[in-house]
């Protein structure tokens, strides 16, 4: 059985807890009211992906034998449940706040009062826009019950006879809006308009009443994709994907009001058992889409923060190749505009000059401006290589229709070097003999740009860009070919073959200085057992050790470790290694501290050698230690408590906006 006080440096545990601070931000008082209920959405979100990811993979483990994630999946439950009661203490609180600002969400007994002019409209958009999606299910007993998609948000409705009662299922569609915004300025949810109008779509039955209860299900979203690729990696793909349709519930979520017959049949229809995570929750579900809730009210939401102008690439209009050419550039997003990315592809598409573009692809746009200029580059003649990521999860399906539109443009594509990911961020480009790259902590994704806070750098230092180039020789490549020699790099550090090793060797150094040693490591996830025993390592010698992690932490406390966890506005997902005090090693990285990214996919981390940008990148990293304002100190028991009660004067993302800002002036001063 897992040890009670380990069981907080679970990896699920700790996901928990990382939720439990986006919900904190929902409860915060200091964010405006449809941010709150924004961060509602964001949790509603995370919940539905840890029961599809990480309670699955416990799942599997006790049906291999490991008893010990009976105890793990016991906990999980008791905390989820736990914070979904927050949820919805969150939930009425904000809605009840909405109503002070003259935003009413509308139940269906409120809809029952509308005036007649307002239900007459209502009715007349239930008719045109809703009625032609609703497909119920009767639920007979002869008959099994359809696999219920994943995710989807179903009611469970029950028709009252006068002799006996009948079962339906019905899909609310997700190809409406979750909100309809009434004449009057109230908002309704698709739910209860259904619910109001249900007569009109099982009219034939004879019932005295009607009954409907929301709920959903959470289905096993690992897709078990073997070794073998010799029937064609993306045939391969289509068909693992069509089985994650079908996966193991590993959560049911439904309304609690719910007749206990009628939620039993439920439960027998679909197969979950009791090791399953069943939870009772409030009327209506899925409330990720309260990401997408009417912004009614702009002095509701977070004052808007355009990106700062960038001193160089914001300057006189000059092609950014003949920028990089001359010196490095960082650009850090949302802060700075992630535009001047897609410029430079743009940019490149069209110059004459340009021979060949490649890059690696994870995650993009469902419209993406970097896939159609790269359409474009092959479409005026470019070379154009991508090694596009085809198990990036639940972007697959997205990311095999991007491989097609590549492959009709021209532009050669390459499935990486299965079984692992490549999560590595590239780019090359290839100009009069001369080599660019763009290196990066995140995708190259316009719209989480503006959302997630990364780095690019793009540099022109032959040092760096051949490095680059043999790294691409490692994605270029069909899977039947035997694996490389490891590549000898002094520059670049890239996962499986060298990143491990040099963080082991910078780690060291700084634990042979004792206490005039210093780490700084900024990460999403820090779990790898070998690095945190070094870590710790270190931290006996009297190394000083800051650690801002966003996710999951398995670090034990020390003295000298001091570990925080910032969530605001944006979502922290730049990597920073940082090792010495003094003319300190600073390198960015696509990789986080777990077993997976060290081991088992190709990551890269790249050194900033320019001491300008050095320097920036160490100004940046002061803003989020001494965050006293949104940072959550991470200790032994993931309480969540924020440093200085969350009283203080720095807020990190607002003082690093306020430093790029600062920056920008250089432009207009010039």
């Amino acid at each position: 059985m897992l040890n009670k006080e380990r069981i907080f440096y679970t990896r699920e545990i700790s996901v928990l807890s990382f939720n439990e601070r986006v919900l904190q931000e929902a409860e915060d008082k200091r964010n405006p009211l449809l941010e709150r209920l924004k961060f509602l959405g964001i949790f509603s979100s995370n919940m539905d992906e840890f029961f599809k990811v990480r309670v699955a993979s416990v799942q599997r483990r006790l049906e291999l034998g490991e008893q010990k994630m009976a105890y793990l999946l016991e906990a999980i439950g008791e905390f989820s449940r736990e914070l979904d009661e927050r949820f919805r203490q969150a939930y009425e609180t904000i809605t009840k706040e909405l109503e002070d600002h003259g935003i009413q969400i509308l139940t269906q007994e409120d809809l029952y009062e509308l005036a007649s002019s307002e239900f007459q409209w209502l009715s007349d958009y239930f008719k045109e826009n809703i009625l032609h999606t609703l497909v119920p299910i009767i639920l007979q007993d002869n008959i099994p019950l359809p696999p219920l998609t994943d995710g989807a948000l179903y009611f469970a409705i029950q028709m009252n006879m006068q002799d006996k009662k009948k079962y339906a299922v019905l899909e609310i569609p997700t190809s409406l809006p979750r909100f309809v915004d009434l004449p009057s300025g109230n908002i309704a949810y698709i739910d209860d308009v259904i619910r109001l109008f249900l007569t009109d779509v099982l009219y034939i039955f004879p019932f005295e009443d009607i009954e409907a209860y929301e709920f959903k299900i959470s289905r096993d979203a690992e897709l078990d994709v073997d070794n073998d690729f010799s029937e064609g990696y993306v045939r391969k793909m289509r068909k693992v994907l069509e089985q994650r349709k079908g996966g193991r519930p590993t959560r049911f979520h439904y309304d609690e009001d719910m007749p206990k017959k009628l939620c039993r049949k439920l439960l027998k229809e679909l197969k979950i058992t009791e090791e399953d995570t069943v939870i009772a929750g409030g009327r209506y579900h899925n409330m990720k889409d309260l990401m997408t809730f009417p912004a009614k009210r702009k002095d509701l939401l977070f004052e808007p923060l355009p990106p700062a102008k960038h001193p160089i690439l914001d300057g006189p209009r000059i092609p950014v190749l003949d920028i990089v050419e001359k010196q490095d550039i960082l650009l850090t997003y949302p802060y700075q505009s992630f535009d001047h990315v897609t410029r430079l592809i743009r940019e490149s598409a069209i110059d004459p000059d340009v021979e060949e573009i490649k890059i690696t692809i994870y995650r993009v746009a469902s419209q993406s401006k970097i896939v159609n200029a790269l359409i474009n580059a092959a479409r005026n003649g470019k070379k154009v290589f991508a090694s596009i990521e085809l198990q990036a999860r639940f972007d697959e399906q997205h990311n095999i229709q991007i491989a097609e539109r590549f492959s009709e443009a021209g532009v050669r594509v390459a499935y990486g070097v299965p079984p692992m990911k490549v999560h590595a961020k590239f780019l090359l480009i290839k100009r009069k003999n001369k080599k660019f790259v763009g290196l990066s902590t995140g995708n190259f994704h316009e719209k989480t740009a503006r959302q997630y806070v990364d780095s690019i750098l793009f540099t022109s230092n032959p040092s760096i860009t051949e490095e680059v180039e043999e790294a691409f020789k490692l994605l270029d490549r069909s899977s039947g070919l035997p694996p490389l020699t490891p590549p000898d790099f002094e520059y670049l550090w890239i996962s499986p073959f060298s990143l491990r090793k040099s963080l082991n060797k910078f780690i060291n150094r700084e634990k042979d200085k004792g206490q005039n040693g210093y780490i700084f490591l900024k990460v999403n996830h820090l779990t790898d057992t070998k690095i945190v025993k070094r870590l710790k390592e270190s931290a006996d010698a009297g190394v000083k050790i800051d650690l801002v992690v966003r996710t999951t932490y398995a670090m034990p406390p020390h003295p000298n470790i001091s570990a925080i966890s910032i969530l605001d506005r944006f979502l922290e997902h730049q990597r920073i290694y940082i090792f010495g005090k003094d003319d300190p090693t600073v390198y960015l990285a696509s990789a986080d501290l777990m077993e997976r990214n060290l081991d088992y996919r190709v990551e890269c981390a790249f050194p900033i050698l320019s001491p300008e940008l050095k320097r920036q990148i160490m100004d940046i990293v002061f803003y989020q230690i001494q965050d006293d304002f949104k940072a959550r100190v991470l200790d032994e028991r993931q309480t969540n408590r924020y440093v200085g009660h969350g009283k203080g004067t720095i807020r990190a993302q607002y003082a690093t906006y306020d430093y790029f800002k600062q920056i920008s002036m250089i432009l207009n001063n010039g």
